[in-house]
């Protein structure tokens, strides 16, 4: 298939250069054709590979520039080029040094000498590197002097004055042709001759000859073609090299995880926790260990802060008598529910966290109320100073020894650094050598390391009772029995249970208990943290609250 290409591009070249000459050559009508009606050539070997090429054109009815070709590429498997290289070119024309141009394009050198006008000859002399290649046997020269010519050459002889010669071959037509020469022989006395006649345009000459190893050095010129499959090459070295980055990345990055990202706790441990405890005159106390709050209890499961954390701490918020939600009337069936946040005059003298105290000014801003659907930019803006706050109050607790989004985003860093290294590195690679593999085993390493990092924060020792009573807490939301509550205090502790189930799972059964304690047909006010709008009943609690849920998200944290 190359050489077939090629010799469609030597003949596309010798097209063009023949309608040009034929130009030149044409100047009276009914004139002969251009011929070349000799070409003699001497071809001197040296020991170090180096072909002396000596040429005489003799040449008829040619006018303007007369161009030659020489094959100077040979593509060969595996992606391998041997180059030949065209050196101390003269050109001579009745003894008198003639201007040409050597110029490489492709697989293919061409030599151009302008102004021949008529019957003339042109005498080339250039040195040839590149040309000896090694053999099982020895050394072989491999060589195509005429090569795509644009002209008829009537007779072609070719003289090689080498040492002792073990085989010679030659073939005459398209490039790829197995047609032999007119002759091709080996003198006793002389060198290798060759000789064609008879060479239309466009065809090829090309000649081996061999010699035992030792006579002449191998001079090849290497080169490899730039593939996909030499970029990427699965050679030993190359495979083994890269498989070796990865297994080490792969233990570098086990060993980072043991020893900066795992927790020093077991999370598994419970330890005897309840939300609720006795109180006196045998009434229900909603306790929970530690005072923790649903959105710190959140944050330490997963650390970091989800929008389900900030949600549950504003319900929670109501909840405890800070503020309340009211769901305003639905102008139409289909009209899009909205609610009013309220902060409350009154509200009891507990001692806020941080992080809840920074929400609650995002909220409300320099007002009393606010309309869910009005929360918008303003909240948004603020929503970095509620996470700074919560993440700060998680670290001053002791459950972290540094804040777990700065670990995340300094390893996130290095991840992308380490990877983008590898994609330039894999680009680099594949231009200049064969080595992209390693390349991409480096940005696997990258890649690994971003996926690490999200799991580097690590939680101290400290958190490590408060998980386990964060355990037993999400046990009881999830399997006490709600009826056992006291009548009167069902509404109360099922709602200060909410915020926690929002969290750690099991909401809907405590709303299903805050449905249940609707006891007739009536239409409901709702709670003190939480009011319906007019024809509002308590079975409408479970959309009230998803919605309200759905609109707070997209409120906070949709951009």
């Amino acid at each position: 298939m190359r050489l077939r290409l090629l010799g469609v591009s030597l003949c596309a070249l010798g097209f063009l250069t023949l309608t040009g000459v034929q130009a030149g050559a044409s100047g009276t009508a009914g004139s002969a054709d251009p011929v070349v009606t000799n070409y003699d050539t001497e071809i001197r070997v040296e020991r170090d590979g180096l072909l002396k090429v000596s040429e005489s054109w003799k040449l008829s009815n040619v006018s303007g520039t007369f161009t030659r070709f020489v094959v100077t590429r040979d593509h060969l498997p595996d992606d391998v080029d041997h180059v030949q290289e065209i050196e101390d070119l003269q050109v001579k024309a009745a003894g008198q040094d003639k201007k040409s141009e050597l110029t490489t394009n492709g697989d293919v050198t061409s030599i151009a000498v302008a102004d021949i006008s008529g019957d003339t000859q042109l005498d080339f002399t250039y040195t040839v590197r590149g040309a000896v290649a090694e053999t099982l046997n020895g050394t072989e020269v491999r060589f195509a002097p005429l090569t795509g010519m644009n002209l008829t050459v009537q007779d072609a002889n070719i003289t090689y004055s080498t040492p002792e010669v073990t085989h010679v071959s030659c073939f005459a037509g398209a490039i790829d042709s197995n047609t032999p020469c007119t002759l091709a022989q080996i003198g006793e006395t002389a060198g290798p001759t060759f000789r064609q006649q008879g060479l239309p345009p466009g065809n090829t000459m090309r000649m081996t000859v061999g010699f035992p190893k030792g006579e002449i050095a191998a001079n090849s010129i290497v080169e490899y073609r730039k593939t996909f499959k030499r970029a990427f090459s699965t050679d030993t070295a190359q495979l083994v090299t890269a498989l070796a980055v990865l297994l080490l990345g792969a233990l570098a990055l086990l060993a980072l995880y043991r020893l900066r990202g795992r927790d020093q706790v077991d999370p598994r441990r419970v330890v005897p926790a309840s939300l609720f405890s006795l109180g006196q005159d045998t009434r229900i106390d909603f306790t929970p260990p530690a005072d923790l709050r649903p959105g710190e209890v959140g944050t330490l499961i997963d650390e970091r802060i989800d929008p389900v954390d900030v949600t549950a701490t504003i319900i929670d918020l109501a909840v405890r008598g800070h503020l309340t939600i009211t769901e305003l009337e639905h102008e139409t069936e289909y009209s899009r529910p909205d609610w009013e946040l309220r902060r409350v005059a009154n509200a009891p003298s507990e001692e806020l966290q941080r992080y809840e105290n920074v929400l609650v000014r995002a909220i409300f801003g320099d007002s009393d109320s606010v309309l869910v659907s009005e929360l918008g930019r303003q909240v948004r803006a603020n929503l970095g100073q509620v996470q700074d706050a919560l993440y700060d109050g998680v670290v001053k607790r002791g459950w972290f020894t540094e804040r777990p989004d700065r670990t995340r985003s300094l390893w996130a860093t290095i991840g992308i650094g380490v990877t983008v290294l590898g994609v330039i590195l894999t680009i680099v690679l594949a231009l200049v050598s064969s080595w992209g593999l390693l390349g991409l085993a480096i940005t696997a390493v990258g890649v690994g390391l971003l996926v690490v990092g999200r799991h580097m924060p690590a939680k101290a020792p400290a958190a490590g009772r408060v998980l386990g009573q964060v355990a037993a807490i999400r046990g009881e939301l999830l399997e006490m029995d709600v009826s056992e509550l006291p009548t009167d205090q069902h509404a109360e502790l099922c709602s200060r249970a909410l915020p926690y189930a929002v969290v750690l799972g099991g909401s809907e059964r405590w709303i299903d208990a805050l449905v249940a304690t609707d006891d007739d047909q009536d239409e409901d006010e709702g709670f003190h943290w939480y009011r319906g709008p007019r024809g509002w009943h308590l079975q409408y609690l479970p959309d009230s609250l998803r919605n309200l849920t759905t609109n707070l998200t997209g409120a906070l944290f949709t951009r």
